[in-house]
């Protein structure tokens, strides 16, 4: 029985809540647990549901959507409650928003331009225990949003005192590695890998490993 995802949606226009709901609905393995319109309201609120995928609009009352996000994770990250994951989701795609999702620390940015499968899938892998990322993809498109490489050295300082396997790992992404080769590179079984991406993200107080690539990248460790 495939697992049910408990999911809460936080839009400010209520048509458009209301035919997410009605799309998501429709998802045996959806449910539905929260709604909220203001985004204040929903930062103060979401940290005591139990939920596993947020939907989150970027037009809220009160908040801009991706500052919601990047609140509750900034209070939130290093803690050891389980976060929830972000889904965030705006009017049109363009480069700038999917930047500034990954900066906020959304899993992902959905547009409205998007079909109602790639709404559903997205959900689905925000959901999943390991999200699939690309490194050579993300490097091409920090490029393309003309990120600025090795800019922020202020990312090193947090990767001080590492242990072997975090050198390992570390090593390996500044080779250019993908997340999905490190365990051939590093010589080190998967759930270790997983376990040393979890910790360099906690050290650096980021959510999802496409805020880590973007701060190794920044910070000049992950090559350009």
């Amino acid at each position: 029985m495939a697992r049910v995802l408990r999911i809460g949606l936080i839009f400010g226009n209520p048509i458009i809540r209301e035919g997410r709901r009605m799309l998501l609905e429709t998802q045996p393995d959806f449910d539905i647990v929260y709604e909220e319109a203001d985004g204040l309201v929903a930062l103060e609120r979401i940290g005591d549901l139990s939920v596993d995928v947020l939907l989150v609009d970027n037009r809220l009352r009160s908040l801009s959507g991706s500052e919601l996000v990047r609140r509750f994770l900034r209070r939130n990250v290093g803690l050891e409650a389980k976060l929830p994951a972000f889904v965030l989701t705006g009017p049109f795609s363009s480069g700038p928003m999917a930047l500034e999702a990954i900066r906020c620390g959304a899993s992902v940015m959905v547009s409205e331009e998007e079909s109602a499968e790639e709404l559903l899938e997205a959900i689905r892998e925000a959901g999943s225990a390991a999200v699939p990322i690309k490194v050579s993809q993300l490097r091409a498109f920090f490029d393309q949003q003309q990120v600025q490489h090795g800019a922020n050295q202020r990312w090193l300082l947090r990767l001080s005192n590492l242990d072997e396997a975090e050198q390992r790992v570390l090593d390996a992404l500044a080779n250019g590695d993908e997340l999905e080769a490190l365990e051939v590179a590093t010589n080190l079984p998967k759930t270790k890998v997983r376990w040393v991406l979890d910790g360099l993200q906690e050290k650096l107080g980021l959510a999802t490993r496409s805020q880590l690539v973007l701060a190794l990248y920044e910070a000049g460790v992950v090559p350009a």
